[in-house]
């Protein structure tokens, strides 16, 4: 299929059979410019592999790139759709046909896969005063910005750090007819309440839903409950040893299977894609459930009147351990290919997409705090929802130490170990939940696996990394932590 100039391929797919029969969703005119050469002055046509979301994320590119194209004659913007949870996959098969994007979106650790492929071009080249000015002051700090590798800045942003928040979304009009004047604050309340509505609800209205199919709420809760490291990774960075068995991960995991086999949450919630929350929380079937903060916008788009409550995770009944972490001042998202034939055209794109007229253009489209704040903190103190959410990030997020971003030996270590996913809770704790079985030794043989992968890695990794690269004694998670630490 040719590359034409309103063309949506959708490239991913699971296998490589799917991946390479793709088909297309022609948006606009359809005029050709798969003959166009930029080195001969002709027309350059820049790909862009991206992922269709929020909601309406695919015709706000569009809309965005139309009027990228008519700011930049010369340069066409080709959009390739891949679905979130395909996305990566589907970018490695494209630079292995040798057929890679010009400029991709990697998120988190999807980056740093690229990144150790060799698949990203440094952007230092193209970087000027004027462009780190753009951002909020010190957040390009190349040792804490999560851009930066090596001190060199390989990918940009897109949500600003504080839309990392997790918060209790809430529906004050169920809670009040259940004689609850406000959301629980602790874990113990929220399953008491959980269980009175729910009981109250005669199967059309549920107390409480774990967000996804992945049971998504027990990560969200258990970063109140164990050091982060301890829910992303499996290891307390404080010791450097396995903790997935540390007593508030199991809880959290605990939490939910209490109130799966007692009927207490949403039927058939393990089903659910990441829309169907709000969507049913919208639609007056949830009485609360722990969310990111793009849910709120779109509760509000699907249910305007609905009486919604935004508050801070409620947090175990012995008390904090923990906050939701702040692990770098941004998350990647937007890469350009080492393998682009029109670099300079490829900045144009990327510089477009952290341009304080696109962030103002997201933010107003989508709601979400973007990277580069002056395009949106003045709306966002005007709005309830927002500023509620602004409020939730000062109150209950805390810096927490990178190795990724603090040592090489660090980064080698937490490399390998996002090679290794089977190793999270995720997939244990789903089958623990639904299938009622008790997640302690669950855990504790998830830990026993962690540190086989430990002990291979750094003997695999011979001396260029120990242990101590992911061990910071003098860490306490109730505390912002400082690299001195």
């Amino acid at each position: 299929m040719s590359r034409t100039r309103r063309t949506l391929r959708w490239a991913a797919a699971v296998s490589a059979v799917a991946l390479t029969a793709t088909g297309c969703n022609l948006v606009g005119s359809g005029e050709d410019d798969s003959g166009n050469d930029g080195a001969s002055g002709e027309n350059v046509t820049i790909t862009v592999a991206l992922v269709p979301d929020p909601p309406g994320a695919s015709e706000f590119y569009r809309a965005q790139f139309d009027q990228f194209e008519e700011d930049n004659p010369g340069i066409t913007v080709d959009i390739i759709e891949n679905p979130t949870d395909q996305q990566l996959n589907a970018v490695e098969l494209m630079f292995q046909q040798g057929d890679p994007p010009d400029v991709f979106r990697a998120q988190a650790d999807g980056f740093d896969r690229m990144y150790e492929r060799g698949w990203v071009h440094s952007l230092e080249e193209f970087v000027t005063d004027e462009f780190i000015e753009r951002f909020p002051e010190g957040t390009m700090n190349p040792s804490t910005s999560g851009l930066h590798r090596d001190g060199e800045l390989y990918t940009l942003p897109l949500v600003s750090g504080k839309w990392d928040i997790r918060v209790l979304v809430y529906n004050e009009a169920v809670l009040r007819e259940n004689g609850y004047d406000g959301p629980p604050e602790t874990w113990g309340e929220m399953e008491e309440m959980a269980r009175t509505i729910t009981a109250n609800g005669g199967g059309q209205v549920f107390g409480y839903a774990p967000t996804t199919g992945k049971a998504g709420a027990v990560e969200m809760l258990a970063q109140v409950a164990a050091p982060f490291s301890v829910v992303s990774d499996g290891i307390d960075f404080r010791t450097g040893q396995p903790a997935t068995a540390s007593p508030g991960m199991v809880e959290a995991v605990e939490l939910h299977r209490r109130m799966q086999a007692d009927g207490v949450m949403v039927p058939g919630w393990e089903s659910w894609d990441g829309a169907r929350a709000f969507t049913e929380f919208a639609a007056g079937t949830i009485a609360m459930y722990p969310t990111a903060p793009w849910h709120i916008a779109e509760i509000r788009k699907l249910n305007p009147e609905i009486e919604m409550g935004i508050a801070p995770l409620p947090v175990p009944d012995s008390g904090r351990v923990a906050y939701t972490p702040t692990k770098q001042s941004f998350q990647p998202i937007w890469s350009m290919s080492s393998e682009t034939e029109h670099p300079e055209e490829a900045w144009k794109v990327m510089d477009f997409l952290a341009s304080e007229d696109f962030h103002r253009a997201y933010y107003e489209q989508f709601g979400s705090f973007t990277a580069l704040e002056d395009a949106w903190a003045d709306q966002a103190r005007e709005n309830e929802d927002q500023a509620a959410i602004l409020s939730a990030a000062e109150e209950t997020m805390r810096v927490v130490p990178n190795p990724m971003l603090l040592s090489p030996g660090g980064a080698e270590i937490l490399r390998a170990r996002a090679q290794r996913p089977e190793l999270k809770h995720t997939d244990a704790a789903v089958d623990a939940i639904i299938n009622n079985k008790p997640f302690l030794p669950i855990a504790q043989a998830l830990d026993q696996q962690i540190q086989a992968f430990l002990d291979e890695t750094l003997a695999e990794l011979d001396g260029t990394a120990t242990i101590e690269d992911i061990t910071f004694p003098d860490w306490d998670p109730l505390e912002n932590y400082t690299p001195e630490q």
